[in-house]
Order: structure tokens, then sequence, then C-alpha cells
């Protein structure tokens, strides 16, 4: 009697055994089911990850930046620059990663220094290389100024005018976000290409001394200098 109660719970113990092994022997091909198949080596939050990748890749904005917008291969947008001599809006475009191009026109309304008014205007187009394709540039810069001076005393009053078309080199970077927004510097020295200056000379002599220096420092040009310039390219 004791024999037999003591065969019992051995026995237990084997079916035990037997109805684990059967568990694992039907939860094998499930278990390689869910497995990745060989063909593909990943699984799917895997594979799923790389298409993101790769239509972000399409979508322009691998390397943290953006390199293509509305039409493929190609940025453009508006921008707003603080800028010396004067602040500017304009537009700008990036082709190719590799190639940019951009339009600026500033005004500079009349001002009063010393009891001259004076006004100031110009425009640009600037034609551009970025070398590693990413952030930096450098390129060259062609347009007009002109500028206007007026004196008025209690003799008289009487103008200044210069104007000239400029070409010269630039350089600078632009840092485009995923988004299309942009932040750059810039800064480019304009020289002059046909510099002309008129006076009607006031009875103080005021308009003529100020042609004079109008003269001595434009006929050796101007820089123009972005401080900051700000925009969003499509």
């Amino acid at each position: 009697m004791n024999r037999s109660l003591a065969l019992r719970p051995m026995a237990s113990a084997t079916q035990l055994v037997e109805v684990i092994a059967a568990a694992l022997v039907l939860a094998a091909p499930l278990a390689r089911a869910d497995e990745p198949s060989a063909g593909t080596g990943a699984s799917a939050p895997d594979t799923l990850q790389s298409t993101s990748q790769v239509e972000g890749r399409a979508g322009g904005e691998s390397r943290g930046s953006r390199d293509s917008g509305l039409i493929p291969g190609m940025l453009i947008g508006p921008r707003l620059s603080v800028a010396v001599p004067t602040p500017t809006i304009g537009a700008e475009a990036k082709v190719l990663r590799y190639f940019g191009a951009s339009f600026d026109y500033g005004y500079f309304p009349k001002i009063n220094i010393s009891g001259v008014d004076v006004s100031y205007s110009m425009w640009n187009v600037a034609a551009r290389v970025y070398p590693w394709g990413d952030t930096f540039f450098f390129g060259v810069v062609y347009g007009h100024y002109g500028v206007e001076a007026t004196a008025t005393v209690a003799q008289g009053s009487g103008f200044v005018r210069a104007s000239s078309n400029f070409v010269g080199p630039q350089f600078g970077a632009r840092w485009v976000q995923p988004s299309g927004f942009f932040i750059g510097v810039d800064l480019a020295w304009a020289f002059p290409i046909g510099y002309s200056s008129e006076a009607s000379p006031d009875p103080s002599g005021t308009t003529a001394s100020v042609k004079e220096t109008a003269d001595r420092y434009l006929k050796n040009g101007i820089p123009i200098v972005g401080l900051v310039s700000v925009g969003w390219m499509f």
C-alpha cells in the first residue's frame, strides 16, 4: 500500500513533464512565425524605421537640414536681412545643394545728419556656390546703389547725388532647418563700376563738402554686410 502511494507522485511528475514538452513542441512553430524571415533580416519596427528614413531623404531632410522643397531639388523663399548700410528684403534660392542665388532691395528713407537730409537705395543680385553642399558659400554680387543728400540753410539749399553700379565677392553661411526656416550671415565688398556724382552748391558750401566726402569714400567701394538674415524656403 505504501509502495503504491509512493509511485503516484512519480507518475504525476512524469505526466507533467510530458505536458510541458508537448506545449513546447506546439509553441515552436508559432515562435518561428513571429521571427523575421531570413530574406529580410529585419523586424517590423526596423522595416518601418528604414522606410521612414528613406522617405525623409526623399523629402530632402537628410543630414538635419532641408535640400528640396515644392520644386524637386530646389528651395526658394523670401528673406529679411538686418544689413549695413541698409536693411533689405528679398528672395533666396538653393539648387541641388551646391548652387544658390538671391535678390535684395534696400531703401533708407531720409534722415537728418548734421543738418543734411540723406537717403539711400540699393538693389543687388548674387550667385553662390556651396562647395560642401551644406552651410558655407562664396560667390559674386552685382547691383546698383544711389545716395542723395539735401542741405537747407538760411542762405538757401542745395543737393548732392551719387550713384554707381557695383560688383564684388561675397561669402557667408546659411543654416537651413528641416522645416525650411533659415538664418544666415554674409559679407560682400561692392567695387564701383561707372561711379558718378553731381552737386548743386548751397551758399554755405555744405553740399560741396558732402560731395567731396562721398567721392573720397564711395569711389573705393562699400561693404555690404548681412548681420542677420532670416527667411523661409519652400
